[in-house]
């Protein structure tokens, strides 16, 4: 439902911004505006990897191994709500200072991020699993 959510507010955002045209300089100040944007970009790019490798944390792989289906619920939303308020602020901040494309770039970069963290049981399995090389590591000791 997040998924779906998220992708129809920045939907609903590209549509307004370049097919409706609606002015959406509300908040522009120059001053604050390379300072802003250098906040998004170190922001977003901390977000995406955290993002993609939230399930390989001790404490929510062991989370999602007591209790999987009530852990993937919890880790699944929050890995979605982290990528989508930075895909909806981007897509904001790039109509809002009138079509910046370090912010579009980064709104195309967490949509093409956002199917590989769709919250399913398997991909959370496979998220789960040991690695085969620590595997044979072990074993070979």
């Amino acid at each position: 439902m997040i998924f779906w959510a998220v992708l129809l507010i920045a939907g609903a955002l590209y549509v307004c911004g370049d097919f409706l045209e609606m002015d959406m300089n509300l908040l522009v100040m120059s001053k604050t505006h390379y300072y802003l944007q250098m906040l998004i970009i170190l922001l977003t790019l901390a977000i995406v990897p955290l993002a993609l490798r939230l399930f390989k944390f001790k404490a929510v792989e062991s989370a999602l191994r007591a209790q999987p289906a009530h852990a993937m619920l919890k880790w699944g939303t929050l890995r979605l709500a982290m990528l989508g308020s930075m895909l909806i602020l981007n897509t904001l901040l790039y109509y809002i200072y009138g079509f910046e494309p370090a912010y579009g770039y980064l709104a195309v970069m967490i949509m093409l991020t956002m199917p590989f963290v769709f919250p399913t049981m398997s991909r959370c399995k496979a998220e789960t699993a040991p690695d085969i090389n620590q595997q044979t590591d072990s074993e070979e000791a």
